[in-house]
């Protein structure tokens, strides 16, 4: 059976890779333009560290075997982004992460911080607020499905009684 769809979970449609996400960010906050002295990569590196602190970001593995994972700050702590925001890598012998993702419905968050950094707690209480939303509509579809799957099963169960006792 289907699960229903939902723009708050965490399936893959739902993540863009860090690195799609950055270069957006680049052009509807900074119309393209650069933003360090470093070029488009230093741009898309900067902006990643800037995402990086500003929204949840998840972990893939390469295969898409299993779920992404949302990556804890401490996971992210003393990392630097390289290779345009590719790839996040660590001094102190921890090894590269490469599969990086953001969800799709943060990265307006993201634009909005950089274009009114004055106004950061009412922005971040303003996509808090829609995030929550999203998850109890989600959480209300989830209760729906529940009650259609319990309602089956008693069906089913109704069924198999009868059928054994005129068995």
């Amino acid at each position: 059976m289907k699960r229903p769809a939902n723009p708050a979970d965490d399936v893959p449609h739902s993540l863009i890779p860090l690195t799609l996400a950055v270069g957006l960010v680049r052009h509807k906050a900074y119309d393209d333009r650069q933003v360090t002295n470093q070029g488009r990569e230093g741009d898309f590196n900067m902006l990643a560290g800037f995402v990086a602190a500003t929204v949840p970001i998840y972990e893939y593995p390469a295969d898409r075997s299993a779920a992404a994972r949302a990556l804890r700050k401490c996971e992210l702590e003393g990392g630097v982004f390289r290779n345009g925001g590719g790839e996040l890598q660590f001094i102190d012998g921890r090894s590269t992460k490469r599969h990086l993702a953001v969800h799709a419905t943060d990265m307006a968050c993201v634009v909005s911080l950089l274009r009114d950094p004055e106004h950061t707690s009412q922005i971040r209480s303003r996509f808090a607020r829609k995030r929550a939303q999203e998850i109890k509509a989600y959480s209300m579809q989830l209760r729906e499905h529940a009650a259609k799957l319990c309602r089956e099963a008693e069906h089913l169960r109704v069924r198999d009684t009868a059928a054994k006792v005129a068995a």
